[in-house]
Formats: C-alpha cells, structure tokens, sequence
C-alpha cells in the first residue's frame, strides 16, 4: 500500500512538473488555455487575447485583448470626477510601478454606484473596457508599461489572429489618475513614455484580463 501510495505521489508531481511554462507573446484562448503563435492555426482553438506578462508560477499572467475597445479614440471621463484610489502626482518613474488595474477598476465601478454616476460618462475608458467582457478591465499604468516592453512578441502573436489589430502608433489611457485635481489620467505615449493628459482628451483604450 506505501508503494503504491509513492507512485501515485511521483505521478502527480511528474504531471504538474510536465505543465508548459506559459510565454509572453503566447496566444490566451477561449478554453482558458495558451498556444504559442506557431502552433495556433493548427490548434483548433479561438483566440481571446494575447500574454504580454507571465507572474513566477509561469502559469499566470495578463492578456492583452485582440482589439481597441469600443469604435475608435474616446475620453477618460469626466474631469471633475473624484480621485478613485490613490492617484499618482506627475512623476512617469513612480506611475509605472502602478500594476493594480483590476482593482482600480473595481474602485472605480464601486464609487460610480455609490453615487448614482453613470459609468459611461464619468470613466468611459473603464466602461469601454468592461464591456469587453467578464474579466476584462482598463489597465494602469504600470501594465502599460510591462505591455509597452513587450510589444514586439505581443504584436507578432496578433499577427497570426484574424481580425485582430496590433498596437503601433497610438495613445493608450490607464485607469491610473493623476492627483493635482484629478483632472487629467496617465496615457501611454507612442514612444513608451507615460504621459499625465487631461480626462477630456481623446486616445484609444485596449482592455486586458488576468489569467
């Protein structure tokens, strides 16, 4: 019985050692499974989004999703909204430390309710960005940043997918605020650079998801 007790012992931890490690740049898919960019037509599979950051357990991360929310640029919302949760003052260092998206998000849908604000009007990125889908927030900046570093594996998976859009050229809103008045919110520039912008300036949104 302790020999068989042993074996199966040995079994499991040889399946748990045999999981594939997770890349960035692997392609997230609707099973809640990855595939790498060279297997992913042959797979079978439907693709949902695309990992630009792998945590130690080499098993979870962050996903970036397939396209732009919503139809093109929109604003952050509305300028004169409150300071959600903990805004940074106009320091692009510190900001890209911020990796809390999900919970600002949270934050943010918590507080709009709380208030009888509509969501769409006082944070339409974050709106945008939940109406991607169960799951699916407005990255802060810090996210942004890792994502930004990443770009070229995550743009060669996007590559591969089929109505999917690559990131090049454009501004992309964080939830992450930016605290003198807390009327503007940080972007990600073209060149990487995190920029504090007004809430009423336009610049594109593409949610991501935890895995």
């Amino acid at each position: 019985m302790r020999q068989l007790v042993t074996i199966l012992m040995m079994l499991v931890s040889l399946a748990v050692f045999a999981q594939e490690h997770v890349h960035v740049g692997d392609i997230y898919c609707t099973d809640n499974t990855t595939v790498s960019p060279e297997d992913f037509a042959a797979s079978g599979k439907t693709a949902l989004g695309v990992v630009f950051f792998v945590d130690n357990s080499q098993q979870h991360g962050w996903a970036l999703a397939l396209n732009d929310a919503g139809l093109g640029t929109m604003t952050w919302g509305d300028g004169g909204s409150l300071c959600y949760l903990n805004s940074y003052n106009n320091n692009p260092q510190l900001v890209n430390t911020d990796t809390i998206g999900s919970v600002r998000c949270d934050s943010i849908v918590r507080t709009a309710q709380g208030l009888s604000w509509d969501l769409a009007d006082y944070a339409t990125a974050v709106n945008a960005s939940m109406q991607c889908g169960t799951g699916w927030y407005l990255p802060a900046m810090g996210q942004l940043a890792v994502l930004y570093g990443n770009m070229t594996e995550v743009n060669a998976a996007l590559d591969v997918i089929d109505n999917s859009s690559k990131m090049n050229g454009r501004q992309y809103w964080s939830c992450t605020e930016e605290n003198y008045g807390v009327e503007s919110a940080w972007v990600l520039n073209y060149d990487g650079a995190a920029i504090a912008t007004p809430k009423g300036t336009s610049a594109n949104v593409r949610a991501i998801r935890n895995f």
